[in-house]
């Protein structure tokens, strides 16, 4: 299967060193990865509170953009995977709705068919996880705080995921050699979502700000995400708050691809707000330690 990554708005255009990971990682993996013009996924709590029909022509265009490459998308994120999918239901499951979204297509010469599968990224990684132990090159021994996200768990009448104890993360974390540390409302919002980040800042810290002290007092040495978003709000928010807690933030193809040998700053998590240095640093003597053993 060749995927069409859709990076989103967030990696794109203030962590491209995300949708760079992506690419190194599942080329590693010899997963096929072709380019797509796509545009914003765009963003449920947005446009769709306002005008469905929109909604859904903009989610059709990019899944249909993806159909005539004969690719299924790979999204990095878990609002756009929120998004896509559930346009993608909403028009195989309303003729109607198909029919008016078409007919918008048609003016630029498109048409959504419904061939494009929406896979979350760390779904397909789930599925290679004994690929991936097999390329792991060096041992991190990191202890990891993972944080979900909303928009990947739920709804959970259409993921079918077991949201109250998830374990995909869980399993790739410890097949990269690291530790998944458990802390309190672990399955909590980062408080960036629905909005919240933009129309109430004050709020939006408040949830980052008790959800970081958990992190904190369980010792973990990073942040684990799969979400460009909620990576914003995990690290840039953490430099907003009044307490300094100064935990790195990885999103899951960056740890991946330290763990596959990749040099931090070929993966670019020193362009993060929070220092990464020790993550770095880790990662160089782990390296170091392979090339004497060999």
């Amino acid at each position: 299967m060749t995927y069409a990554v859709f990076p989103g708005c967030i990696a794109r255009n203030l962590y491209p060193s995300i949708e760079k990971s992506t690419q190194l990682v599942f080329k590693e993996l010899n997963v096929p990865l072709t380019e797509v013009r796509f545009t914003c996924c765009p963003a449920p709590g947005v446009i769709r509170s306002y005008d469905v029909d929109s909604w859904l022509a903009i989610s059709a265009r990019n899944l249909a953009a993806a159909e005539e490459k004969d690719a299924d998308l790979l999204v990095i994120c878990n609002g756009c995977y929120g998004t896509l999918s559930s346009a993608r239901r909403r028009l195989l499951d309303d003729a109607d709705a198909r029919e008016r979204t078409n007919q918008k297509l048609a003016a630029i010469s498109m048409r959504f068919h419904g061939r494009a599968n929406v896979e979350h990224f760390a779904d397909v990684l789930h599925a290679r996880l004994p690929e991936i132990r097999q390329k792991v090159k060096v041992e991190l021994e990191l202890k990891v705080a993972i944080h979900y996200g909303c928009h990947y768990l739920k709804p959970s009448e259409h993921s079918g995921r077991n949201v109250e104890s998830p374990s995909v993360l869980e399993d790739l974390v410890s097949a990269l050699g690291c530790e998944s540390v458990d802390f309190p409302e672990k399955l909590s919002c980062c408080g960036a979502g629905g909005g919240v980040w933009s129309g109430s800042e004050e709020l939006s810290l408040k949830v980052l700000d008790r959800k970081m002290r958990f992190i904190k007092e369980s010792g973990a040495d990073c942040i684990l995400d799969v979400c460009p978003f909620c990576h914003l709000q995990l690290d840039q928010g953490q430099k907003r708050l009044r307490t300094r807690y100064e935990v790195p933030v990885l999103h899951l193809n960056q740890l991946i691809g330290l763990a596959f040998g990749q040099k931090d700053k070929v993966l670019g998590i020193h362009t993060h707000m929070v220092s990464t240095r020790e993550i770095a640093r880790k990662a160089k003597k782990a390296r170091r330690d392979l090339a004497d053993e060999d």
